[in-house]
């Protein structure tokens, strides 16, 4: 989990994969019109890379959330949110 304080941003020592599955999912999610049910690899990858997921535990973490049914794969570079990882959304 990314901690931040004035000046400094570091990462907790222990992450869980459920905060990382939780960063993952939040790419989807827009303040202004809700859950996107689309997002490419790229915006995911960008919004991850910001929330301190990257490299390699970006990609085993992705490629977990696919096997968990979180996302899935549409094309080439688009993936798309299913209902599992919509629960994992905060509700409004």
């Amino acid at each position: 989990m990314l901690v931040r304080t004035p000046n400094i941003t570091h990462w907790r020592a222990t992450v869980t994969l459920d905060e990382k599955y939780q960063i993952i999912v939040n790419a989807f999610q827009n303040n202004k019109f809700g859950v996107s049910p689309t997002s490419t690899r790229g915006a995911v990858q960008n919004y991850c890379k910001k929330h301190g997921l990257q490299g390699e535990d970006y990609t085993e973490t992705l490629a977990s959330a696919m096997t968990a049914g979180l996302i899935a794969q549409m094309a080439d570079s688009a993936l798309t949110i299913r209902n599992a990882g919509r629960a994992l959304l905060a509700q409004r």
